[in-house]
């Protein structure tokens, strides 16, 4: 399999608009996008995954994608407008989370993937105090206008 790389060229790279729904088992939330690249899709919903899995944690431990086990880019050339978000957890292990996630609204159809994400604690390279703060920060932010925590 082909490997391939993706550079934004984006400052920051934050899709996500707001987290409308959360417990132990979903989340949902919403990304808006103007005039942007359908890969962002993709990136919007493993941002969202991701969350989720920092939030299970506690914020702390550092989380990230690991693997799209499936995932088609949308037939759109360039999505504008709100997505609706959301993810359902499948199963999880002490280090490893796997999830359905799925974005619709403004798309000719829904898109849907499975994505893993796994953990780690946190070290040199992933600096707990800094990376701790930053997360909880963003996520009371995308938590706040819907008063869901």
């Amino acid at each position: 399999m082909e490997r391939v790389d993706i550079n934004t060229q984006m400052d920051g790279f934050h899709l996500l608009t707001s987290v409308t729904d959360l417990d132990k088992g979903i989340i949902e939330g919403t990304a808006a996008f103007v005039d942007q690249p359908p890969f962002v899709v993709m990136e919007s919903l493993a941002q969202l995954g991701a969350l989720h899995v920092r939030w299970l944690c506690d914020f702390s431990k550092h989380a990230f994608l690991l693997k799209v086990e499936r995932f088609s880019l949308p037939s759109e050339s360039h999505i504008s407008g709100t997505l609706e978000l959301s993810g359902r957890l499948l199963v999880r292990s002490q280090a490893a989370f796997s999830y359905d996630l799925t974005a619709s609204g403004v798309l000719e159809s829904p898109l849907m993937g499975r994505f893993l994400f796994s953990v780690k604690e946190y070290d040199d390279t992933f600096g707990k105090e800094v990376l701790t703060t930053r997360y909880k920060e963003v996520f009371q932010c995308l938590t706040s206008a819907s008063g869901i925590v």
